[in-house]
């Protein structure tokens, strides 16, 4: 391609991005396992989800999907160290599933209060666990971009996985011009999300040795399988093409 018809293209793409709406959502997000992934005994996830779409014409959306949900947590109190029981420190661990997509939106009925749409969605999922030990007399400062009551964390286990899927949900007219920067919509929606197969820990798949026998040692009891979610996220957009 010469470098007059790149410069023509790339005017055409700029062209295009300037007369785009863009909208930004974040939302509450439940992540019900399915599947294979239900029968390992993973509990329903909870967590945040954002969304920033792009409207190069009315009717399709291009946009950016990151979520982040719990699916399990524990902890329990431990010796700060091995000789002495006077000193006890927190041990949390947590278990988490990471979610990033690109989507493809299909909204047809754009000029009312309520608009349905239709999506289909390409990404990865994270699964991971970590661990970390925590101080209990304690207080974080708010002005500091780490947890102060840290003490030492570690990631027990991690895996990335292909995701892909579609979803649908609708958006309802909440306010007009919403405090001068554009329309404010209320949202809920639904994605089913296939995955491949992963290996991972779910709660209570970590197994302590009894400390009487000696030093502790650690078992992980894995699972594996495919990492289908149903995912339903609800809250609020921010549309800006009438900023």
């Amino acid at each position: 391609m010469s470098r007059k018809m790149r410069t023509i293209n790339i005017l055409i793409f700029l062209s295009i991005l300037y007369g785009a709406n863009f909208q930004g959502s974040l939302g509450l997000m439940g992540q019900l396992p399915k599947g294979e992934f239900k029968e390992q005994g993973v509990p329903t996830g909870f967590g945040i989800d954002g969304n920033g779409v792009m409207y190069p014409n009315p009717y399709v959306g291009l946009g950016i999907n990151i979520g982040y949900g719990q699916y399990g947590r524990s902890s329990r109190q431990i010796p700060f160290n091995y000789f002495t029981d006077l000193i006890t420190i927190e041990e949390k661990t947590t278990n988490a599933i990471g979610v990033g997509h690109f989507f493809v939106r299909i909204k047809p009925f754009n000029k009312i209060k309520i608009q349905p749409y239709a999506e289909g969605l390409i990404g990865l999922k994270h699964l991971y666990t970590t661990t970390s030990l925590y101080n209990n007399n304690c207080v974080d400062n708010s002005d500091t971009n780490h947890d102060d009551c840290e003490i030492a964390s570690s990631t027990n286990a991690s895996d990335f996985v292909f995701s892909y899927g579609f979803g649908g949900g609708v958006d309802i007219l909440l306010s007009q011009n919403f405090n001068e920067s554009g329309n404010l919509y209320f949202f809920i929606n639904g994605r089913y999300l296939y995955g491949s197969g992963a290996k991972y820990l779910k709660e209570g798949a970590i197994e302590f040795s009894d400390p009487a026998n000696g030093p502790i040692t650690t078992t992980f009891n894995w699972s594996e399988s495919a990492t289908d979610l149903l995912q339903v996220c609800f809250g609020l957009i921010l549309d800006l093409k009438n900023k």
